[in-house]
């Protein structure tokens, strides 16, 4: 335990870790913010939950185009300049849109353009942070979950304040404004990343085969990998489907209220705080894989109650039971799952991995709206339920017959003899300082 306890502590003092993990700290609460805000603008544009959920579905059309297509950019441009130039893009895009909305120009399409645009963003985005992360703690599945647990418990925490603030800020001011600060605080994060990320961290390099094809290879390679692909999906799905679903809760059942909202939202981040913070302690008693799919299998169990016509309070508790579930289960299946790919092939088999898994989040966007207003909340929400049992058999499927530890596959090092590329010099030293007994937990699968 004593080790465990020295493991944390080095991993949060690594400068190239906490520079990572406040960038995405502050970059996440101003996402948490827009979570609210812009559904909220479209339904004040439109009145109309489908367009709501078409908009959102642009944005994650996006992501999963990109997650399939643009696996060439992380490997050329390298994890540094990719989280960069996202940062600075989205920053842009999303300050378009309270200046559109200001000029009268901000129709239905110019909408979900921008909302395409800055989903193509995402899954580069998220597959550069999660090989960073690799990069500095190293290949061990329990270290590994235990330095992301770290790392989502702050974002976690943005999580939890920023829809409540987007709430407040949204009945004090307007949603078109509480944008601007979404568009800020990926400002803020693009100038940490450019001040304070070494500029030799995470350089690119060039793919010696085709990165699609090389990645699609690297999921296909290994059943754990492939069946918790499918099963994030399913979960991105049911997950995107019900925040897609509580602007529209507040407005039936709580007369409109963007302070309904917010506290709704914020009640699931709450949950997904508390279980991450609890993740380093059972992983000294429960192995990553085994804590994965438990919370898993709990988690459909639990998503079963939302189909029930709960109040708002009843409602809020089980937000903070499923996100609970969710923070426990997160780290370690995502650690387990990036592990399993061969280390030549990591980066570009995350990027293809995070495409598909939030194609799912594209088709819950899409469908949320169409099937509340068609067979009311309680129906859909049962229909979530459904989607989280079938991912939970992937996991369950997934972990039968596979055994534990890194995947090493042709061209791939022994983790035990992990060595590091001439372009990463800062991670040298984490790689010296961090055991080859535990690495931060990936993240649930993407999320």
């Amino acid at each position: 335990m004593a080790v465990a306890r020295t493991d944390a502590l080095r991993l949060s003092a690594h400068p190239v870790l906490r520079v990572v993990l406040a960038a995405e700290a502050v970059s996440i609460l101003g996402t948490q913010l827009s979570a609210v805000a812009t559904p909220w603008l479209v339904l004040t544009l439109t009145g109309s939950a489908r367009t709501v959920g078409l908009v959102t579905a642009a944005q994650f059309a996006a992501v999963t185009a990109s997650g399939l297509f643009g696996v060439s950019w992380v490997t050329r441009l390298g994890p540094r300049r990719v989280m960069l130039y996202g940062d600075a893009l989205c920053a842009v895009l999303i300050a378009l849109l309270p200046l559109l909305h200001a000029l009268g120009w901000l129709s239905v399409g110019v909408f979900a353009a921008v909302m395409f645009l800055v989903g193509l963003t995402f899954a580069p985005y998220m597959a550069s942070q999660q090989s960073l992360l690799l990069d500095l703690v190293g290949t061990d599945e329990s270290l590994l979950s235990r330095a992301n647990a770290a790392f989502q418990a702050a974002t976690r925490l943005s999580m939890l304040l920023g829809p409540l603030l987007a709430g407040l800020l949204i009945a004090t001011l307007t949603a078109s404004q509480v944008l601007l600060l979404d568009a800020l605080s990926f400002a803020v994060s693009a100038l940490l990343l450019y001040r304070r990320l070494p500029p030799a961290t995470g350089t690119g390099g060039h793919a010696d085969r085709p990165p699609l094809r090389e990645g699609l290879r690297a999921l296909r390679s290994d059943r754990l990998a492939t069946r918790w692909t499918l099963g994030l999906a399913l979960n991105e799905a049911a997950w995107q489907a019900m925040f897609a679903m509580i602007p529209l809760v507040a407005l039936i059942r709580a007369d409109a209220s963007p302070v309904a909202a917010g506290a709704l939202l914020g009640s699931y981040g709450g949950g997904t705080l508390l279980g991450t913070l609890a993740v380093g302690r059972l992983l000294r008693r429960v192995p990553p894989r085994a804590l994965a799919v438990a919370g898993r299998v709990a988690l459909a169990a639990a998503f079963l109650a939302l189909p029930l016509p709960l109040g708002l309070g009843a409602m809020a508790c089980c937000l903070v039971l499923v996100g609970l579930l969710n923070g426990v289960s997160l780290a370690p299946a995502t650690a387990v799952r990036a592990l399993r790919l061969p280390e030549r092939s990591r980066t570009e088999g995350l990027t293809v991995a995070t495409g598909l898994t939030l194609a799912g989040g594209t088709a819950g966007w899409a469908l949320a709206g169409f099937a509340a207003q068609s067979a009311g909340l309680s129906t859909t929400f049962l229909g979530l339920g459904v989607l989280q049992a079938g991912a939970a058999v992937l996991f369950v499927s997934g972990a039968l017959g596979t055994r534990a530890g890194t995947s090493r596959g042709r061209g791939t090092p022994d983790p035990t003899t992990r060595t590091r590329s001439d372009d990463t010099v800062p991670v040298a030293s984490a790689h010296t300082d961090a055991p080859t007994a535990g690495t931060p937990a990936e993240q649930e699968g993407t999320a």
